[in-house]
């Protein structure tokens, strides 16, 4: 199926990890196709909708999935400022892209950062204001936001890589906002976990218009080294998620 198929403003990209451009398809859902790279393995819907489409998804409703587990939240939330604390040694400020209501932020600056948070989802950024009064959030992508050069001792983006349009522009930007010697924290759904069912249709990752790509450790890996960052630890997972740190390569 080729863009012309699917609607004159669908997209057909090359693969984000190593520009390849043969695929072979593996299922369709919802009108949507999930291909394999030939050359590197990596996962994704190609040809995928307009970026407006994408977009829409992302709306109060969504939000409201994170604060009606306000309460897991905010637990999940301290845990994770206060390992990767222990174990960098950070200090300064933090970030955490695709902050939704904000919990990471409010866990960091309870943890002593300076801590900022950006989402492009409109009412959750309002929950984070209201209800748990945090000044540093911001509404849009992450590049509109021009924060400065090694800004940050930390970065943090939980389920976020796996929904960015442009991959390439996201981690260009990650490495200049993040300072020497800081961290970059992801988690993304893992495609190479063992609990991932064989016939990979059935798998409840796979959201059409929402996860653009489905990782596993060596893919991850290798769009992380090519925009330059050097994967420092893999943590274990017994659900099917691929938590790791990177740093300046």
């Amino acid at each position: 199926m080729n863009a012309a198929a699917a609607g004159d403003d669908w997209e057909t990209i090359a693969c984000p990890v190593c520009d390849g451009d043969a695929f072979t398809e593996l299922f369709e859902k919802q009108h949507e196709h999930f291909v394999r790279c030939l050359a590197c393995g990596l996962v994704l819907i190609n040809p995928r909708p307009p970026r407006a489409a994408l977009h829409a998804h992302y709306d109060a409703t969504y939000s409201a999935g994170y604060t009606r587990k306000a309460d897991k939240k905010r637990r999940r939330s301290r845990r994770r400022v206060q390992r990767l604390t222990r174990e960098f040694g950070l200090a300064g400020r933090w970030l955490d892209v695709g902050c939704s209501a904000g919990f990471v932020v409010e866990a960091a600056a309870a943890a002593g950062f300076e801590a900022h948070g950006v989402d492009i989802e409109a009412a959750g950024i309002d929950y984070g204001r209201r209800e748990l009064g945090l000044t540093h959030l911001a509404c849009g992508t992450l590049e509109a936001q021009h924060y400065p050069d090694a800004h940050f001792a930390a970065v943090s983006a939980y389920d976020v890589i796996e929904h960015v349009p442009d991959l390439a522009l996201f981690l260009r930007e990650l490495k200049r906002l993040l300072a020497p010697g800081g961290v970059l924290e992801l988690g993304t759904p893992d495609l190479g976990h063992w609990r991932v069912p064989r016939a990979l249709e059935n798998w409840p990752e796979f959201k059409p218009s929402e996860h653009l790509y489905y990782f596993d450790r060596r893919t991850l890996t290798r769009l992380l080294a090519r925009h330059g960052f050097a994967v420092a630890r893999v943590r274990f997972a017994l659900k099917p998620g691929l938590k790791l740190c990177a740093v300046h390569a």
